[in-house]
């Protein structure tokens, strides 16, 4: 339980807990205070509920519901552990957390055979996680296994000051050896799998591009995302002509123009799209250091670019 006394008037009650840190997030927050969790000078309050200097705030953190998952060993390489957070390369093909067709097998089921006490952290569903990369993407992710490192974690990402660049090969010849990419992207109304850019409305998405090496028919891009918006790069890139190689859901398999019908089915084969998160920064939640990883592109987007530049794949 805690006992806090507000010093200055005019907040939110629900932004007082989330950017105090004393919920994982605003969304918590709300269900905290609605739960009963969260009491103001002794009464229940509403999360829209205005702090005046002098009032009382109670807390008393609900128990934590056990996870029904059944930890599974799944293999993913672990670059950095300690006692806060863990930093791992994620493979492709592997889900973040389970859904639809994939409760038996995801991330988090490998996060909880690897972490025994990560069970109650940011969710039953979804311990540890403070962000994700789509099924087909590969890379590099940071997981929480303290409630204190959860909570300084998203804000990091909230306030954007974590470091995110990614590898693509993408069809085509990128004009341009460096663009800033800023647009609206809101979900499809036709398929509501996907998202796309949108002139009136969606929220912004941010991206920097700078464009590593290119032929005729594949370009090699580095992308560093300054939002984080689901398939942001994939979708991004599929509006300027560009999508990622291999990418299904945006067409980037299709039978391209000017790829002939091996390299078409070869692409095919890829089975996701090649997309790499490379690169990744963030602050420690506990002690302040910056911390900073770099992570290979794994062999099928290697030998994709081989297949395509005919050279080795080098740094």
């Amino acid at each position: 339980m805690k006992n806090l006394v507000i010093s200055e008037s005019g907040e939110r009650l629900d932004q007082f807990l989330a950017q105090g840190q004393h919920c994982t997030s605003r969304s918590e927050a709300i269900k905290w205070i609605k739960d009963g969790f969260v009491l103001v000078n002794k009464a229940k309050a509403k999360p829209s509920h205005k702090l005046k200097e002098g009032d009382q705030i109670q807390i008393t953190p609900p128990k934590v519901k056990p996870s029904e998952l059944t930890p599974q060993k799944i293999d993913f390489p672990i670059l950095f552990e300690d006692k806060d957070l863990l930093v791992l390369d994620k493979p492709a093909g592997l889900v973040v957390h389970p859904g639809a067709g994939n409760y038996e097998l995801s991330l988090v089921h490998g996060l909880l055979h690897h972490c025994q006490d990560l069970s109650g952290i940011g969710g039953v569903e979804r311990p540890g996680i403070v962000h994700r990369l789509d099924k087909g993407t590969s890379g590099l992710m940071v997981v929480a296994k303290t409630d204190k490192a959860h909570v300084h974690l998203s804000q990091q990402f909230q306030d954007k000051t974590v470091q995110k660049t990614y590898l693509a090969l993408a069809y085509g010849s990128f004009e341009q050896d460096e663009m800033r990419i800023e647009n609206l992207i809101k979900r499809s109304e036709m398929n509501r799998k996907k998202f796309v850019v949108n002139q009136k409305k969606g929220k912004i998405a941010i991206s920097q591009v700078r464009c590593l090496r290119r032929s005729k028919l594949v370009s090699l891009l580095n992308v560093q995302i300054h939002t984080g918006r689901t398939h942001q790069i994939r979708v991004q890139l599929t509006h300027l002509g560009h999508p990622v190689l291999g990418d299904d859901l945006y067409g980037g398999t299709k039978k391209l123009r000017q790829f002939s019908d091996d390299q078409s089915q070869y692409v095919k084969n890829i089975g996701h799209q090649l997309l790499h998160a490379a690169h990744l920064s963030f602050e420690h939640p506990c002690f302040g250091e910056l911390l900073s990883f770099q992570a290979e592109p794994p062999e099928d987007f290697k030998n994709a670019y081989e297949y395509f530049f005919e050279e080795a794949y080098s740094e």
